[in-house]
């Protein structure tokens, strides 16, 4: 699924990855790493309601209330907080 068919997402599978909230995107090379255990892989969009998570020894799974609490901080972070959308 494409990256720009949601307004937020955060996804990062194999080797690349997309950090985007508002519209405002941020590509990944590598996956973040924003929870006390590591993860190898993501796809969270919020809009459809669809949050996964993938631990480095694990298969993938929901996404836990904290869980996703971290990926809204982590993606305030890397995209901006502003309620501002970017210029077109």
């Amino acid at each position: 699924m494409s990256d720009w068919l949601y307004f937020t997402r955060l996804r990062f599978t194999g080797s690349s990855g997309v950090a985007k909230l508002r519209g405002r995107a941020v590509e990944l090379a590598e996956c973040p790493q924003f929870l006390e255990h590591r993860i190898a892989e993501i796809d969270y969009m919020p809009e459809v309601h669809a949050c996964q998570i993938r631990d480095e020894l694990g298969g993938w799974r929901e996404m836990k209330d904290f869980e996703i609490a971290a990926a809204d901080a982590l993606l305030r972070r890397l995209c901006g907080g502003g309620s501002h959308a970017p210029a077109a």
